[in-house]
This record gives structure tokens, sequence and C-alpha cells, in this order.
């Protein structure tokens, strides 16, 4: 399975970026790679790292009061992103509810962040212009990315609001800061205002930039970092409210 990856990847391109935005669901892998899957996924990430390019994966904690640990907390969104900090040589973005693992050549690009999660000087302003490709592999691109709040958070959207949390970080038990944000609904109970990607991905479907593939029971999509920026802003300016509901 690794070498048909690795076809597909050098086919679409996706070996020419400098960092890839991944974002990822394991169970079907794991279902075809069942003897080995620890060596299974160091091969995957390999494809990338031993080519000189730098990986970033969500490790979203959503730690909103106490304590955040680089070393320690948990991601709560997946299995790849705690695999990497239980296994690999990464760094970790300070941020306690969005943070990131970066592994390979450029990993510290995820180091001393700004405090909004998805505003100045965060993950998603630093990998615009950069080279960078996203890559789902087995998560539908229809769920979402988290590329929006940036988006909607440089246009003022009107039904989100920065809100900050007093949760304390902690990096090699030294203490790094506290008052991070998040760019957040203001109403949580309007299900007008709830998410949704399916109107902008009726556009984004009929962009050439956007590749999909299947191998097996694996669906992957390759998508330029930057077209994929610019296609959000341009949707959010011809409709204020393409990610919502209303």
């Amino acid at each position: 399975m690794i070498k048909q990856l690795d076809i597909i990847f050098k086919k679409n391109g996706l070996y020419n970026s400098k960092y890839i935005y991944i974002y990822s669901d394991f169970i079907k892998f794991f279902e075809i790679n069942k003897k080995n899957p620890k060596k299974a996924v160091i091969s995957f990430l390999e494809l990338f790292t031993k080519k000189g390019i730098t990986c970033i994966i969500p490790a979203f904690s959503y730690t909103i009061s106490g304590n955040f640990s680089l070393e320690k907390t948990r991601s709560k969104v997946g299995f790849l992103a705690n695999f990497i900090m239980n296994n690999l040589k990464h760094e970790r973005s300070e941020h306690p509810l969005f943070s990131y693992v970066s592994i390979g050549k450029n990993k510290k690009i995820v180091c001393n962040i700004g405090k909004a999660a998805f505003g100045k000087n965060s993950v998603h302003e630093r990998l615009f212009k950069k080279g960078a490709f996203f890559l789902n592999f087995c998560r539908p691109l229809e769920k979402g990315n988290t590329l929006v709040h940036h988006i909607e958070q440089i246009n003022n959207s009107n039904y989100r609001f920065d809100k900050k949390f007093y949760t304390k970080v902690f990096k090699n038990k030294k203490y790094v800061g506290s008052s991070y944000s998040a760019y957040l609904r203001k109403n949580v109970t309007n299900s007008k205002t709830a998410f949704t990607f399916r109107k902008a991905l009726k556009y984004l479907n009929k962009s050439d930039y956007l590749k999909t593939a299947h191998i097996k029971k694996l669906e992957v999509n390759i998508y330029n970092y930057d077209l994929f920026y610019r296609d959000l802003v341009d949707l959010i300016n011809q409709d204020p409210k393409i990610f919502i509901k209303d």
C-alpha cells in the first residue's frame, strides 16, 4: 500500500510541497495494515520527511481551563498526533485549545505562535505562501477545514468573536503563558450559525487543483494550500454566510 500511496502522491504533485497539513482517520488504514500498524504509519510519514517535507498535524485538546502541557496533554482529534508525540521527534505549538504537532526539516514553524488560534501569527497564517499542501487522508473534505475559521476571523464574520481562555501553558515544566484565544460562535444555540462546508464544497469541487484518489477502502484528497486559501477568501467575500447553515 505504501508504494501505491507513493505513486499517487507523486502523480498529484504532493512532493513539490515544503509543508503538508494532514487531516486523517486511520481506521481503514489499520484494517489493511493489521500485521504491523506502527511500521506502516512510520513508513507513511517517511514518504514526506525523507524528502525534506515538514508535516503538520492537528493536536487539538480543547483545554479551556487549568493547565496545558505541550508534552503530556493528549490530542482529542484522532490517532496521528498522539502517535507522533509518543514515538517521533516533534514540535508542538503552544495554543491550549488548538495546538499542532509537526515533524520534519522545518518543524519549528509551529513554535512561538500568536495567541489567537486563527488570527495573527497563527499556524494557518504562517503556512500561507510557504509552499504548503493539504492532505486529507481518509477524512472527507465535506467535514470541513479549520482554515475556514482563519478566513472568518480576517473577514470579521459577525457570527463569531475572539474569546480568551486563561488556561496556563507549560513547556518542559516551564510556564509559557496564558490568555490564548479562539474565534468562536457568538450563539451556539442558534442553528442558523452552525458550521457547514457543503455550500462551499459545491464550488470547490469544480476546482482543478482539488485531486481525489482511491486505494482499496481509502480516499485521499490533495489540494494546494494557497489556492484553497484564495478560494475561501473569494467565497466569503461573495457570500458572508457561505460557512454557516443560514
